[in-house]
């Protein structure tokens, strides 16, 4: 069994201790996430402190949940002389961006290149299709293996297994991060979150599984209702209590891993629940800039999509601080609907202009959940999450091409291969949803 301390300082956010080596990952500590959509459920007023004893960083993607710039600006300025292992894809690399915070040791960190830490600690980075990351750690006595936000199918999840073998200690989310597009009770939704952890689980078939990752809220008054279908530590130990692999741990707890049981060690006093705060826009964003960003988005989707947006339906929203209809189309400039045109989604012009004016505000947009959905028929929207995300995370037709053209980009597709595979063979290709 591995040999290893882990403590649990928020949400994603682990500082996991091999030998002398503390690698840290994804510290969001403190304020919002996605642009205002998410909150921290728990404060803990030692996390920081505790994580600016690292040696080592890793973020496993763009989202801002896990590369928070408030949190990783003051981890910075508190030990910027840590190593900084920074993502670098075909699609994006982190280099620069962690640089920019003020670590002095940003090292590129490549796909599937096997990377050493120290101590006999040796990362590998297993990418998945868009942005998300997991994390395998061979150590002199066992492996590791931060699974995070990743979202992959089963068959590609057991090929992944049969290929790094035996995992000792899993770390691994289970709510629900984005707009839920079902209309089922929060007790349904839940059954749902544990059959889905159940499954990720079994497939990976490790000792030990450390559940973090979900210590959210939503923020919004459009998805707040969210809030009371998502698993609660409680939850998970009432639902985990006659499966001795599992180790809840509080916020703030920390546990050791060894030959015997795992030792769990209480949390320093002063972590306490957060109040639940609402999100608050601010002012809206003039319409005709509004009509400016969306105008642009919606060219370059038709542009990168080819005539693959034939397909694509026409999406209405419901512009709440005009309570305008506006009808968005691929290759189209927007327009006002009709009066009385049913939207499929409402939303403010701040999250509308944010999700087609950013990059990677799409990824804010549907995880952040910043609109309500106003038709029970929800394809045109989940089409549009997909298709934009896509974009956003250039797996568009035309950069897939590209990458087809370079030995780079063939290398960044054959990474990806048993994703690839198993999602075709199981065409699965709904934005935001489990995949197994």
């Amino acid at each position: 069994m591995v040999d290893c301390r882990v403590e649990y300082l928020n949400h994603a956010s682990l500082l996991v201790h091999v030998g002398r080596t503390r690698l840290l990952f994804d510290p969001w500590l403190e304020g919002s996430a996605f642009s205002g959509g998410w909150g921290l459920r728990y404060d803990n007023p030692h996390a920081l402190e505790r994580a600016a004893t690292a040696t080592h960083l890793w973020i496993s993607h763009w989202h801002s949940d896990h590369l928070h710039a408030p949190t990783l600006a003051k981890l910075a300025g508190l030990n910027p002389s840590m190593r900084v292992l920074a993502n670098v894809s075909e699609n994006f690399s982190m280099v620069e961006r962690l640089a920019a915070f003020g670590f002095n040791d940003v090292v590129r960190f490549g796909e599937r290149e096997p990377t050493r830490l120290g101590d006999g600690l040796v990362a590998t980075r297993y990418p998945t299709a868009g942005i998300d990351n997991m994390l395998h750690l061979a150590t002199p006595t066992g492996a590791l293996l931060n699974y995070n936000d990743c979202n992959l199918p089963l068959r590609a999840l057991r090929r992944f297994m049969a290929k790094l073998g035996p995992v000792d200690l899993l770390f691994t989310n289970y709510n629900h991060a984005g707009k839920l597009f079902d209309r089922d009770d929060d007790a349904t939704r839940k059954d749902r979150l544990w059959e889905n952890l159940l499954a990720a689980v079994d497939a990976v078939a490790p000792r030990h599984i450390v559940p973090f990752a979900s210590s959210h809220y939503y923020r919004t008054e459009a998805s707040r209702p969210q809030n009371s279908s998502m698993l609660s530590f409680d939850d998970l130990r009432a639902r985990s209590a006659e499966d001795a692999r599992f180790v809840v741990l509080d916020v703030g707890q920390a546990a050791r891993f060894g030959s015997g049981a795992p030792v769990v060690e209480p949390a320093a006093a002063g972590v306490a629940p957060n109040a639940c705060e609402l999100h608050d826009y601010g002012a809206r964003v003039p319409w005709d800039e509004l009509i400016e960003g969306a105008e642009a988005r919606c060219r370059a989707v038709h542009a990168r999509f080819w005539r693959l947006t034939r397909w694509l339906p026409p999406l209405h929203v419901r512009v709440t601080d005009y309570d305008r209809v506006l009808r968005l189309r691929a290759g189209r400039p927007p327009e006002v609907a009709p009066v009385g045109t049913p939207p499929d989604i409402a939303t403010h012009s701040r999250a509308l202009f944010d999700w087609l004016a950013r990059r990677f505000g799409d990824d804010t947009f549907i995880a952040g959940a910043h609109f309500t959905i106003e038709s029970p028929d929800t394809r045109a929207i989940e089409a549009w999450a997909l298709v934009t995300l896509l974009d956003a995370s250039h797996l568009d037709p035309r950069h897939l091409a590209g990458y087809v053209l370079g030995g780079t980009g063939r290398r960044f597709l054959w990474n990806r291969r048993e994703e690839a595979a198993a999602t075709l063979l199981g065409w699965r290709f709904k934005a935001g949803q489990m995949r197994l």
